[in-house]
């Protein structure tokens, strides 16, 4: 029966009791698990994991036996269990403390303070050492205790009252011999102790009594003769079931106290977002509470997937929201891992903290190899100011350790380094460098300078940098031995697993080394004090590496060990471990030579640290390294793609050369909806088949076969601008800038014969190229082209007075002649030639004034006066704006029609009275609107009766009686579902969304996305991705069926909707980056795009939901150049510098 003589007031231990004496079973169906891929190899220290960002790994003390202080924990060489807090400013760790072996008296627990979590002060005694009664005995244990001292072991470590008040607590125990227990419930009790701001301490008193012990057979008072604010805290102690949990070992053993009173080790906890906690257990045993930590699911069982040995494994949710679990994910105490959730219960990702694993100094009784026992800050016990997660942990039961984690917890690299650390004022801003550092051989900072210092005999100082992975690398960087003749630099280039390939070496000869295969070749001697710039290029696909030392080349090595790629730089002041192994022997009692001596300092610094992604010479270097996707991940796409077809056309480039294409030149995308991200990867693919090398360079094809009303190379005009503004995103300029070049100077150095006989919007979508790329010399270049285009525009589509009648010789070869009723300023156009073949408004021959072709010129006539500005040609520019305003103000008085609210064509006798798919073109082009009145025009895309019909945006609306009524199969406008007009539609919806004005039609953004929906499904015949020319709006049937003209037909733009209106990047001509996704709040839980080129800097737009996927926290993010650079904690627009 339990003995009661713990000081705890009768009406507690009543509600105690009463809350324990119901134990509900509660399902198990919610229980941690773990879902990821990675699992961590022990014959590796570092389990071959991947660390994460930033990771930084302290000593905070390091035993001596031979040279006992309080700076080394009084030469006791058994240190374990650390408990962390964090409280008004400051972190406090306490541990205990034995003079050699685990469980032999006598032992102590120490305590130790930080500021900054780096520099800690000097180890206090916190729980003095404790006489065992004389005449002590274990009831099924050999032995009368005589001058026996008591072994402590506590689960719980510290708790931050109500009052904000910090207590240490402790556990004393007893273990008869060796091999007897301490956690065995037969001990004597459990023991507070203030801990105060000032650095002092109050006096210990006993809170709980195992059997056999009370106030009067012990030596410290009771609690209930400290003060009323030391009552208070113990009251709220024993009302709290989540900690009296944590007292389970300790506690006797039929407490009915403990609310599980089970034999699982190790317990601690964290709160679900919807109240429930979380209990973890040693062998990574969980179970869920439902009803705070008073009753709990079973059975217990191991976490599915999780990877756990017999010792502690810590959960936490962090700053965040997210949550992680620390801990040995093998059966040996190594490596030091992270595992990280969203929602607290399924955990993804495996990362390193720590794979460091130094030379077991002193051996003693159940001492392990590795870092253990890893304790973070329990809920309560405060919240670090930097908002990171950090912990405590014990190496080889040996020496203390603390971790800092960055939060969000970063897994992998966004940018290349270019690393100032004058920048840095601490250590604790080295946030992208991964520290280990131990007391005698520190990472520290000295002006220019991270230095790595070293004295240790057995452990070494080691910083690396995680970068982006890259098959093609240049490292450089400064660095400075303080000595050349002791001490030793070790600097290597590793890959995911931590393999690594190149290593340089700074010899205690004076030699600066490189290796290749098993053996080193000298590049230079080095001089103690001076200091040297290093650079070294590395190719893993040619397996070799080359250095330069203060820009001369002294070696080029094979790399001694294949890779994929490069992800980490390292330095570090030692040869790397591999002892112990698998098959150390678990027991050690031994001492190492030398075990409490120093070596000789040896001082190595770095600066100016800097990494890039390269190419070999003269390549161009379009590929970039995305900073957040793999692109291999997507390589999949491509191979069903190429699958599923014969490839019976071939151009400049085949499918088995697609994806090296895509890869080299496509921003990397993906998002939660699959099919977006399908068809994105698919409209590459097929936008790729169309680019076929001229003898002037490349070109892109409308078909792939030829049509007999084709120029030459099988180009057609109609669709240009659509392929200018897909193509606006590729890497390599290269293809559109010859692509638009055949266009104006392919005839023989003039404009292709048939450029003009489209309606066309060429020059501005050249302007809209303008704004992702900005390259201001490249547009300057294309301005006379551009004005040529322009003005032969004017000179034959425009009625004029002067003009009354011109005729124009077509680009197919025969006279027509324009209507003669017309408006004077307004452009005219029959439908073939607007590339709408038969509209209800129109017709194949007639030639009216329409809403597209008067658009596209005001776009063009913007497009010029933009680049006549950036050339200086201000005169020209003004006339071009002052075209553009002229003919704003004619399209608005001209082609709106009041009683429909729509912009229409005119016939020269009055408005069409139609709606159709080109009155949207005024927004396709950006031109300024008063959206509060022509804005009603976008409640027609959601009308079913106006555009919004099952398979998309119809060309004409669905309630007019010329809906549908021209026949089929002769490429027919009069409703059905053109790609070419469904992109112009959405991309004019972006504009209008995106558009000075108070707030956009209610339901406009969701229709949107709604639609951008549909044009996703719609892309598909049965049930494989298509895209073709027309198709039915209800039934989706591609209406030229099988015919290989339609196949893969490049008349309209998806990636570039998906770039500026999904992902929400708006081209800029300033040095902005402007973000708003047209994604409803709720649609998706994670997308990313990513390896876009914009003005000359990589740019990464990602959203995480509940960070779960990235790793990079919650919420819309956006990076440049791999840093970011601005963020929102939903979708909502975001602007940002490029620098």
């Amino acid at each position: 029966m339990t003995n009661f003589k713990s000081p705890i007031t009768a009406s507690l231990m009543k509600a105690a009791l009463c809350m324990c004496s119901v134990f509900c079973v509660q399902g198990a169906s919610a229980q941690v698990y773990y879902t990821g891929t990675q699992l961590s190899n022990p014959n590796h220290h570092d389990g071959q994991l991947s660390p994460v960002v930033g990771v930084h790994n302290i000593q905070i003390m390091r035993a001596n036996r031979e040279h006992p202080s309080a700076e080394n924990g009084f030469g006791w060489t058994y240190n374990h269990q650390p408990m962390m807090a964090y409280w008004k400013g400051k972190f406090y760790v306490h541990y205990l403390c034995d003079p050699k072996d685990e469980q032999v008296p006598p032992s102590h627990t120490l305590v130790q303070s930080s500021k900054d979590g780096y520099s800690w002060s000097v180890p206090e005694m916190l729980f003095p050492e404790y006489d065992v009664p004389d005449g002590f005995t274990k009831k099924g244990v050999e032995g009368v205790a005589k001058n026996l001292k008591a072994v402590m072991h506590q689960r719980m470590g510290w708790y931050v009252s109500s009052e904000n008040r910090l207590y240490a607590i402790g556990s004393y125990g007893v273990c008869m011999s060796k091999k007897d227990h301490n956690n065995d419930g037969n001990g004597i009790g459990r023991v507070i102790r203030e801990i105060k701001e000032d650095g002092t301490m109050g006096k210990i008193y006993f809170i709980y009594y195992n059997h056999d012990f009370n106030e009067k057979n012990t030596d410290f008072p009771n609690y209930r003769k400290g003060d009323k604010h030391l009552r208070k805290a113990v009251a709220e102690i024993f009302a709290n079931p989540r900690i009296r949990m944590q007292w389970v070992e300790e506690a006797d053993r039929d407490e009915k106290l403990i609310p599980l009173n089970k034999p699982y080790k190790a317990y601690n906890d964290y709160t679900l977002p919807d109240g429930r906690i979380v209990a973890l257990w040693k062998h990574a045993l969980t179970s869920v509470s439902s009803d705070g930590g008073n009753t709990w699911s079973q059975p217990v069982l191991r976490a599915k997937g999780f990877v756990n040995s017999n010792a502690k494994i810590w959960g936490q949710r962090l700053s965040d929201g997210t949550y992680a679990t620390v801990y040995n994910p093998s059966e040996f105490r190594w490596p030091l891992a992270i595992s990280l959730s969203a929602d607290g219960l399924n955990y993804t990702t495996l990362n390193l903290v720590t794979g460091e694993i130094p030379p077991m100094r002193y051996g003693g009784n159940y001492k392990s190899f590795g870092p253990q026992y890893v304790r973070g800050i329990q809920e309560g016990n405060g919240e670090p100011a930097d908002g990171d997660m950090w912990l405590s942990y014990s190496m080889n039961k040996e020496d203390m350790w603390v971790a800092r984690v960055p939060v969000p917890v970063q897994i992998d690299a966004t940018a290349h380094a270019n690393d100032d650390f004058t920048k840095c004022k601490s250590l604790a801003d080295l946030t992208a460098w991964n520290i280990y550092s131990p007391i005698e051989a520190p990472v520290g900072l000295d002006g220019k300078w991270m230095t790595l210092s070293d004295k240790d005999k057995f452990d070494y100082c080691r910083v690396e940098r995680k970068i982006p992975a890259s098959k093609k690398l240049a490292v450089e960087f400064d660095l400075k031995a303080s000595q050349n003749d002791h001490g030793w630099l070790q600097i290597e280039f590793l890959d995911k697993q931590g393999t690594a390939c190149g290593r340089l070496e700074l010899t205690d000869g004076g030699e600066l080394r490189s290796k290749g295969g098993a053996r080193y070749a000298k590049c230079a001697a080095y001089e103690a004090g001076k200091e040297y710039r290093i650079r070294v290029e590395i190719n893993v696909e040619h397996r070799n590496y080359t250095v330069y030392v203060d820009g001369k080349k002294t070696a080029t090595r094979m790399l001694f060990a294949p890779v994929e790629s490069v992800e980490r730089v390292m330095f570090r002041t030692g040869v790397q471990r591999t002892y112990p192994t698998v098959d150390t022997p678990a027991d050690w009692d031994g001492i190492l030579p030398d075990a409490g001596e120093q070596d000789k300092l040896a001082v190595y610094a770095i600066a100016n640290f800097k990494s890039e992604a390269i190419v070999d010479g003269g390549e161009l270097a379009t590929d970039g390294t995305p900073a957040v996707l793999n692109y291999d991940n997507y390589k999949g796409y491509v191979d069903y793609f190429n699958n599923m077809e014969d490839e019976n056309i071939v151009q400049a480039i085949p499918n088995s050369e697609a994806w090296q294409w895509m890869r080299a030149n496509c921003p990397a995308f993906e998002c939660s909806q699959k099919n977006f991200e399908e068809i994105y990867w698919y409209r590459w693919w097929t936008l790729r088949k169309h680019i076929e090398k001229t003898p002037v360079g490349w070109a892109m094809t409308e078909f792939l076969v030829q049509r007999n009303y084709a120029d030459k190379w099988k180009l057609i005009s109609s669709g240009v601008g659509h392929h200018i503004h897909e193509s606006r995103w590729l890497r390599n300029p290269e293809y559109l800038d010859q692509i638009i070049n055949t266009w104006y100077k392919g005839n023989e150095g003039k404009p292709m014969a048939k450029l003009t006989a489209y309606s066309s919007w060429i020059p501005y979508s050249i302007w809209q190229r303008y704004l992702v790329d900005g390259r201001k010399d490249w547009a300057v270049s294309v301005l006379p082209s551009m004005k040529w285009e322009i003005d032969d525009w004017y000179h034959w589509n425009q009625f004029r007075p002067d003009m009354p009648f011109p005729a124009k010789k077509s680009g197919y070869g025969k006279i027509r002649k324009r209507n003669a009723k017309g408006i004077d300023g307004l452009f005219w156009q029959s439908d073939v030639r607007d590339a709408m073949e038969e509209t209800i408004s129109g017709s194949r021959t007639q030639q009216f004034m329409r809403p597209s072709v008067n658009a596209y010129m005001y776009g063009n006539d913007i497009a010029l006066a933009n680049v006549a500005a950036l050339a200086g040609e201000k005169a020209l520019a003004d006339e071009y704006n002052n075209r553009a305003e002229a003919l704003r103000k004619l399209i608005l008085a001209n082609l709106w029609n009041e009683k429909s609210s729509f912009f229409e064509t005119h016939t020269g006798d009055s408005l069409a009275n139609v709606r159709e798919a080109i009155g949207y073109m005024p927004w396709c082009v950006k031109m300024p609107l008063d959206n509060g009145k022509y804005g009603v025009a976008w409640q027609q895309v959601m009308d079913e009766q106006g555009f919004n019909a099952p398979y998309g945006l119809t060309t004409a609306e669905r309630r007019h009686p010329g809906f549908r009524t021209h026949g089929v199969g002769k490429c027919e406008w009069d409703g059905a579902i053109w790609p070419f007009a469904s992109a112009q539609t959405l991309t004019s919806m972006i504009n209008y969304l995106n558009a000075e004005q108070t707030s956009p039609l209610a339901g406009v953004k969701d229709a949107f996305f709604e639609q951008m929906e549909k044009y996703v499904q719609a892309q598909h015949m049965r049930g494989k991705p298509y895209i073709g020319e027309y198709q039915d709006e209800v039934t989706g049937y591609w209406l030229k069926g099988d015919q290989e003209r339609s196949r893969y037909y490049n008349h309209s733009t998806f990636n570039d909707l998906l770039i500026t209106g999904i992902c929400g990047l708006q081209p800029q001509a300033d040095n902005t980056v402007v973000i708003n996704p047209l994604v409803p709040e709720g649609k998706w839980t994670y997308f990313c795009l990513d390896n876009v080129r914009y003005h000359g800097h990589d740019i990464t737009i990602l959203y995480d939901k509940d960070g779960s996927r990235y790793h990079k926290g919650k919420g819309l993010m956006v990076f440049v150049d791999g840093v970011k650079k601005a963020s929102a904690d939903g979708i909502k627009k975001i602007t940002c510098k490029l620098d």
